[in-house]
């Protein structure tokens, strides 16, 4: 954040208790979207250490948002391992990808496009390289959605449930949207 205090008043306001479990660091940024450009968290060996993944941000205009990744690993003195270089050169955002935690990760087909130079199995294996992602479903992109993050239309909630955006029959999304649940169920 740019203002602790600030922070720190708006939390009291909402009687958040912020004093044990808040941490601030105070890092120059582009944009509030954190979850975009910040570092994914991943056990090493699926239970051993904790390490920081750090992909190339997709907003090339935001650069003081693309270090915040080795601002965030330097304050909790953990390793970073970054996707900066070939053959593991990988551009992403946070809001295009989830996994479930059980070697399984989603995206939307936004990821494909960004990564043109790896191809479909180049950007799976970086993904199970880096992230542990030994299944990488991939959903067609949202034709009203700007974006194509993910995020826009469906959460993990836990390893088995998935909660998804509902919409009347033939409405923006909607269509889109189930014909993704579909293609996940199956």
């Amino acid at each position: 954040c740019s203002n602790p205090s600030q922070v720190q008043n708006f939390l009291d306001q909402s009687s958040v208790d912020w004093s044990e479990n808040v941490h601030f660091l105070q890092e120059p940024f582009d944009s509030i979207w954190v979850r975009d450009y910040g570092p994914n968290s991943v056990y090493q060996n699926d239970v051993d250490s904790l390490i920081l993944v750090d992909w190339i941000y997709n907003r090339t205009t935001r650069v003081r948002d693309d270090v915040v990744p080795e601002a965030i690993a330097d304050d909790l003195g953990l390793p970073v391992y970054t996707t900066v270089a070939d053959p593991y050169k990988f551009v992403g955002t946070g809001g295009n990808f989830m996994s479930d935690g059980m070697g399984k990760g989603f995206s939307s087909e936004l990821i494909l496009e960004e990564n043109k130079l790896l191809g479909l199995d180049g950007v799976d294996n970086v993904l199970e390289d880096f992230m542990g992602i030994e299944e990488y479903i991939k959903f067609s992109a949202l034709p009203f959605d700007v974006i194509n993050h993910i995020d826009m239309h469906m959460k993990l909630l836990d390893e088995q449930t998935i909660m998804v955006g509902q919409y009347p029959e033939f409405v923006a999304d909607g269509p889109q949207i189930n014909s993704n649940i579909e293609y996940l169920l199956s």
